[in-house]
């Protein structure tokens, strides 16, 4: 069994952003990785931002708010509220208690701190900076990794457009120092990585193919991997490594033996059949538009256990993922720290 440092080695960034499309498996993904990284001694953070904390429920703990809270050995949960942030935000950083109470918790001012487009993205953003950069000088706590379980794609992608799009509009002072930070903070390479979640069907393999050649223009990079959930390659390789696939879930119908079994298993077999034909459709598509990116095909737990438990799966992808071999195209890199990107900001803004 290979060490679980080998899947994390390959993704070293401290800050990584897992995005997929809702219903693909991201949080489990998101959650699996994050378990991984604490697995191999570091002091991990799952953050989220969502109504409800999904991440909590699969570790079987009460759901976390906006300050962490631990969830197993090495490993915690947020679960980022605006409100809170923004408080934080004038109060803390800004020491501008008076105007938060006067008027920033105004009604109508919070209005329209919720409707602007990009100002909540912003303080999610400047919260994770926070994380990675300032807290260990300020508060003496220190993640070694960042775990951001993001919200659909769309909105997930969007969030590395929204630091230039507000810089554009000429804003000085606070805001704008905001705005730079976490530009020149997402902008790294070495501190920021992303990975993307997907299933095997046709709407995910669509949208996955749309938001790849985005995500690459917006970051300025390729994601460091693309994870293919409930995907059915590995079952197939480990039983039937040199038959068609197609072929070999043809076998797996046929040698049953009852004609009733048969009959029902008929639809699944079809649905097994479109899956292996959607994971080939989206493997020679990402080899044309960004062969760069690795892909790792992560089993689908519920075909061996129909009744697994949410964190029963959460470990089921956990064990795999330790025993995975990184794909060739992965190049190890070693991570910025921080604080030098810290020090750089402080430094400009001198």
């Amino acid at each position: 069994m290979n060490s679980p440092t080998n899947l994390t080695q390959r993704i070293p960034q401290r800050l990584v952003f897992f995005l997929g499309k809702g219903g693909v498996g991201r949080t489990t993904l998101a959650s699996s990785f994050a378990q991984l990284c604490a697995m191999n001694g570091e002091k991990t953070l799952i953050v989220q931002w969502a109504l409800h904390d999904s991440v909590s429920l699969l570790f079987s703990k009460p759901a976390a708010g906006h300050d962490s809270e631990p969830i197993a050995p090495n490993l915690w949960t947020m679960n980022f509220s605006p409100d809170e942030a923004i408080r934080e935000y004038f109060i803390d950083h800004l020491k501008m208690k008076l105007l938060y109470n006067l008027v920033i918790e105004n009604r109508h001012v919070q209005r329209l701190i919720h409707a602007a487009p990009g100002v909540q993205e912003l303080f999610f953003l400047g919260r994770l900076f926070w994380l990675v950069c300032l807290s260990e000088e300020i508060r003496g706590t220190r993640f070694d990794r960042v775990i951001v379980d993001t919200q659909a794609t769309g909105h997930g992608v969007s969030l590395f457009t929204v630091a230039p799009t507000i810089a554009q509009f000429g804003m000085t002072g606070p805001l704008a120092s905001e705005c730079d930070r976490v530009a020149k903070m997402l902008a790294d390479p070495k501190l920021v990585g992303t990975a993307l979640v997907t299933l095997p069907e046709e709407l995910p393999v669509e949208e996955t193919l749309e938001f790849l050649p985005r995500l690459t223009k917006d970051l300025g990079r390729s994601p460091a991997a693309l994870f293919i959930n409930r995907s059915l390659s590995p079952f197939i390789e480990d039983n039937h490594a040199s038959l068609d696939e197609q072929h070999v879930l043809g076998i797996w119908k046929d040698q049953l033996s009852s004609e009733r079994a048969v009959n029902a298993l008929g639809l699944l077999h079809r649905d097994l059949c479109k899956r292996v034909h959607f994971e080939e459709m989206l493997r020679q598509s990402t080899a044309k538009i960004a062969a760069d990116v690795p892909l790792i095909p992560v089993p689908d737990i519920g075909l061996s256990n129909p009744d697994a438990a949410a964190s029963a799966v959460l470990e089921g992808v956990t064990q795999w993922l330790a025993r995975t071999e990184a794909p060739a195209g992965f190049e190890t890199t070693n991570p910025r720290t921080s604080e030098a990107l810290a020090a750089e900001i402080s430094e400009d803004q001198r």
